[in-house]
């Protein structure tokens, strides 16, 4: 899937976090995480729509947890121009075992209270 594109002003620092990552493992059984997508625009970003439909298309592939951050990676590098582009997977602990899972340039993440959901 190819993310649509939107111009913006060169130069701007980007970070997108979700909650709602979820895949499947070769065995069929689910993974879920956190996703950080952090770049510098050289004039473009992609639609925040497409963004949430193409996390929302990884539900139906099975990939080994290894490879989901190259996957996200790879398909923002095919849609827009970036700079430092990186992908971050924090996935929720399977038999007590915690996996982050970095593709890219090396960034810290934040994470900022959405104030007006309700959890």
């Amino acid at each position: 899937m190819k993310l649509s594109k939107r111009s913006i002003v060169k130069n701007t620092r980007i970070q997108y976090m979700s909650h709602e990552l979820l895949f499947l493992a070769k065995s069929g059984q689910p993974y879920r995480g956190t996703l950080y997508v952090n770049f510098t625009s050289l004039g473009e970003t992609f639609e925040l729509p497409d963004f949430k439909k193409y996390i929302t298309t990884l539900r139906d592939k099975k990939l080994n947890a290894e490879d989901i951050a190259y996957e996200i990676f790879h398909t923002i590098e095919e849609s827009i121009k970036t700079n430092d582009l990186s992908v971050i997977v924090d996935l929720t602990a399977r038999g007590g075992i915690q996996q982050r899972i970095c593709f890219g340039a090396q960034f810290d993440t934040k994470e900022k209270q959405n104030i007006f959901q309700v959890r």
